[in-house]
């Protein structure tokens, strides 16, 4: 994660001020995103994550803060958000908008395993369940409406040839007749925390839309099922089997969820590439569109259901 508000000491002690959490103890940078600064605070009331928001703006953030609050009045568990003391869910510092968040302890496994993946599914399924709110836009920050943007570029490199290939392919497998609901997005291993009890629970609510419920299954999927680059379809299915243990999936569902891997993973491509190509290049990272168009062509090209 690239830091791009560095605070100090002061600084922290200035902004949680705002804040009726009781004084900073000890504070430290908490690693991942790129569209935000995070801190991990511990104060003498608990412990919280402070976040800069350094790309959204003051109407994005209060989307995701409003969000956030709603799901927890619907008995969704993942981080809650902290109002300042005017009673104001987004403040902030140095006109960004600034969000501070409730902590919960756990970890981070790259590596699922069979119990969490059903535990998972069955999340996937009651956030699905919850009504969708009107603020929430209604196409997904990066699905296929996006891909045009490196059309018009002209841009000279195979992997667009290969993404006009596969979005020709996605739209002739889009269905309106598919159930919408409110997805996440990005349920990836990087967004689940798996709490001290062996609950996992969806973090990072960033790109939640009014969307397809199968994208939401293709994404996690492609996030959380892959070995060695690849997805391991008997994980695939473990997660399935729990999301419908609560809600039953339409045949036009399952015989749609291999497509919607493809969709993801080919979304997944076209974000990585723009943005470590063209928005914000980086050597590191510019080749890590090559994982998921591996994984589409996979998906593709299997017979899973």
């Amino acid at each position: 994660m690239t830091l791009y508000t560095k605070l100090t000491d002061e600084i922290i002690h200035q902004i949680i001020t705002q804040f009726e959490v009781g004084t900073v103890q000890h504070w430290k940078i908490l690693h991942g995103g790129s569209a935000n600064t995070n801190h991990v605070l511990t104060t003498s009331k608990g412990k919280y994550v402070l976040t800069i928001c350094e790309r959204k703006t003051i109407e994005e953030t209060t989307v995701l803060a409003n969000l956030l609050k709603y799901l927890k009045t619907h008995q969704f568990t993942t981080t809650q958000i902290m109002p300042n003391k005017k009673g104001e869910i987004v403040s902030f510092y140095k006109n960004k908008p600034i969000l501070l968040k409730s902590y919960i302890e756990g970890r981070v496994d790259t590596i699922i395993d069979n119990d969490l993946l059903i535990k998972i599914g069955k999340s996937i399924a009651q956030l699905h369940q919850i009504p969708t709110p009107d603020y929430l836009p209604t196409q997904f920050s990066y699905g296929q409406q996006n891909f045009a943007a490196l059309y018009i570029q002209k841009i000279q490199h195979p992997f667009i040839n290969w993404l006009k290939e596969m979005h020709q392919y996605i739209l002739s497998k889009l269905n309106d007749d598919l159930p919408r609901a409110l997805i996440h997005g990005d349920v990836f291993d990087s967004n689940v925390v798996i709490s001290t009890n062996e609950t996992p629970v969806i973090m990072d609510f960033e790109e939640s839309c009014y969307y397809y419920r199968v994208y939401d299954l293709g994404m996690a999927i492609v996030g959380l099922c892959k070995e060695n680059d690849l997805i391991n379809w008997e994980k695939a299915t473990l997660l399935i089997q729990g999301y419908q243990a609560t809600k039953p999936l339409l045949l036009l569902e399952r015989n749609a969820l291999k497509d919607f891997v493809v969709y993801a993973a080919t979304a997944t491509a076209f974000w990585r590439f723009r943005q470590f190509n063209i928005i914000a290049p980086n050597e590191t990272y510019k080749n890590t569109y090559q994982v998921m168009v591996k994984v589409a062509e996979q998906a593709k090209n299997t017979s899973w259901k």
